[in-house]
């Protein structure tokens, strides 16, 4: 898809990944201190999300007791496992729980078939993350340019992606074909929210992303791109460049009518700093106290998961 010229798809800009890191520096800066929202271009990752998206569907398919052997355990310590439909509500105050079911993986689930199944955790699940872990570095050491820290690897080396002290995961979400029977008014697949921690990459196969525009005060559709691939500031790293980037709200509408008999998966690789990375801010402000990265995303996983403190 290299040859492809993309351009602004809605209110999310478009980066080219093929661009200098002076002009991607620059872009970034742009994108992710005012809508909060990117999509990128050839990063080398849509190709491999795609290839596993649709294999991970025959998992989302089995019977729900053999689903039930991978539940996510109610822990912080534990970033893996499988959600039910009904387990996840991002958004506090909507009528009823997400319509979708999630499976996440991390270092510490790789080659243990007790805890992620082959479908799940694969030759291609590894080579994708890989290459979400290489793409999130490079932004925020893009960010760390364009921000002028003094060293600007500071926040690459906060996230040690590759090794297991390292809380960040992959998450294949499925949203199943949607039953109007067992819907309650005002549920959405995914409600409104900002994302966790540091930086979120995320492949979908199919529109439905909205993200608010916060110059308007509303929700307006993120655009859809084949070869996109959408990247978003989480509220760690807002806190953490204080208040410099911006994580923004966003959600995942039920589909129209005639298409609630389609089903949508999505794969996200959410970024996050070594536990133990204390999070001081980046510009010396002291805008908030200091915290570390654990600290900080054992308060929010519980409020999300019922996680046992």
């Amino acid at each position: 898809m290299s040859d492809l010229k993309y351009e602004r798809s809605g209110h999310v800009p478009v980066i080219d990944m093929n661009k200098s890191d002076e002009e991607l520096s620059v872009e970034f800066y742009e994108a992710l201190t005012t809508v909060g929202f990117a999509c990128i271009c050839n990063s080398g990752i849509w190709e491999l999300a795609q290839d596993y998206g649709r294999k991970t569907h025959s998992f989302f398919h089995l019977p729900l007791e053999e689903k039930k052997k991978y539940s996510k355990p109610n822990s912080y310590d534990c970033h893996y496992g499988w959600l039910a439909n009904g387990r996840v509500q991002l958004e506090e105050t909507a009528p009823a729980p997400d319509y979708k079911e999630v499976f996440h993986t991390n270092r510490i689930t790789e080659g243990d078939r007790t805890l992620a199944p082959p479908i799940i955790d694969s030759e291609e699940s590894r080579k994708l993350r890989a290459k979400f872990e290489e793409q999130a570095s490079r932004i925020l050491y893009l960010l760390g340019v364009a921000m002028k820290l003094k060293d600007p690897y500071q926040m690459v080396k906060a996230h040690s992606f590759t090794e297991k002290k390292n809380p960040s995961n992959q998450s294949v979400v499925w949203y199943p074909k949607v039953d109007k029977s067992l819907l309650v008014p005002g549920q959405l697949r995914c409600g409104e929210h900002t994302d966790f921690g540091s930086i979120t990459l995320l492949y979908s196969d199919a529109p439905g992303l909205q993200v608010m525009n916060r110059e308007l005060g509303e929700y307006v559709d993120a655009g859809f791109i084949e070869g996109g691939i959408y990247v978003n500031i989480g509220d760690m790293l807002q806190m953490w460049s204080g208040d410099v980037l911006i994580a923004t709200k966003h959600r995942v509408l039920l589909p129209e009518a005639k298409f609630l008999d389609k089903e949508r998966v999505s794969v996200a690789f959410f970024g996050h700093a070594d536990d133990e990375a204390l999070l001081e801010t980046l510009d010396g402000s002291n805008k908030y106290p200091p915290i570390t990265a654990r600290q900080y995303l054992r308060r929010r996983f519980s409020a999300t998961y019922g996680t046992e403190q």
